[in-house]
């Protein structure tokens, strides 16, 4: 088994991703963003994107699906830090139109 090629990091309020998110990171994505808006505790969520040098459409789909938990759940959710390709890929797709501005 090969070693994951991103990593997260999750504490109140904040969910750090970094490294190539792709279908391997989707579900454990998913499973941290549920976690973070179940948790509560915070006004808001903000996923940093600023160390992840990929991202594939299964884990902006995770991204999504925490989004919409979130809105579920009334805890809004931010992406900050989201620059390169990961940028251009969540502008492209609109996606970064559908969470609200970190402060």
């Amino acid at each position: 088994m090969t070693e994951p090629t991103y990593q997260i990091a999750r504490h109140a309020g904040h969910v750090r991703l970094s490294g190539d998110l792709d279908i391997n990171a989707r579900d454990e994505v998913r499973s941290e963003l549920l976690q973070a808006v179940e948790d509560g505790g915070a006004p808001g969520i903000v996923i940093d994107l600023g160390e992840t040098e990929f991202i594939d459409s299964e884990a902006v789909g995770a991204l999504i699906d925490g989004l919409m938990a979130g809105r579920k759940a009334g805890v809004p959710m931010a992406i900050s830090n989201a620059t390169g390709i990961v940028h251009r890929v969540l502008d492209v797709s609109g996606v970064l139109d559908l969470f609200d501005r970190a402060p």
